[in-house]
């Protein structure tokens, strides 16, 4: 019996950990999006853990996720400092992202017609953009079962891309999305259309027309 308990003590502590250090990672790479850390700023371990009252592992694993994901360079060492990203780095993140969903709308694993797209009016579409509701299809395909392999790297491309969305720097960076959004909202709405009907290969060609529309505004100017 103690052992059991101990046991379930240890996974509790090791789940609690991995929550923590999400959290931690979602801060981090929130400030980055937002601007307050710029590129080639150093970060401290030690002045992190403080400000967010954790201790310095969690951290630690949080930077080495943003390493992982590009935000973060980490020298030999042990300095580490935000990376030289740009908007360049975005867009090749927003066509990645945009390349995996249309695998995922091919295979036959996925239940399309439970994605939410499939269910959401045109008005909803306008009310809240076709950027977010491109994300939330991207965030119901992490979701489901179908493959776990592309699901982790989907996610990974996923949060980035929603905080950039919302930061003030998009505009700073000169990328201007209101210009075409009515013409992309009427192709998730057929879009949506295709997926309620379980079409895969319509439902894929409208996700390569909205692609083709969103990602350029993303090219440097």
């Amino acid at each position: 019996m103690i052992r059991s308990t101990q046991h379930e003590y240890s996974q509790y502590g090791a789940h609690a950990q991995q929550l923590l250090g999400d959290t931690v990672f979602e801060r981090l790479l929130a400030d980055i999006m937002s601007g307050r850390f710029t590129p080639h700023e150093r970060l401290r371990v030690d002045e992190i853990a403080r400000e967010l009252a954790v201790s310095r592992t969690p951290v630690r694993e949080a930077i080495t996720r943003l390493a992982w994901s590009g935000f973060v360079d980490v020298a030999r060492n042990s300095h580490t400092q935000i990376a030289n990203w740009n908007t360049a780095d975005m867009r090749d993140r927003l066509r990645m992202g945009g390349e995996l969903t249309l695998l995922a709308l091919a295979d036959e694993r996925l239940d399309v017609r439970a994605l939410r797209l499939a269910s959401t009016s045109p008005e909803q579409l306008r009310m809240i953009g076709d950027t977010r509701a491109f994300l939330d299809l991207i965030e119901d395909i992490t979701r489901s079962t179908w493959s776990c392999a592309v699901n982790r790297i989907l996610e990974e491309l996923h949060r980035p891309l929603r905080l950039y969305l919302r930061s003030p720097l998009l505009a700073q960076h000169g990328v201007h999305l209101a210009a075409r959004s009515a013409e992309r909202i009427q192709i998730l709405d057929e879009l949506g259309t295709a997926l309620r009907a379980g079409n895969r290969s319509t439902a894929h060609g409208y996700l390569e027309d909205y692609l083709a529309d969103l990602v350029p505004a993303f090219d440097p100017s």
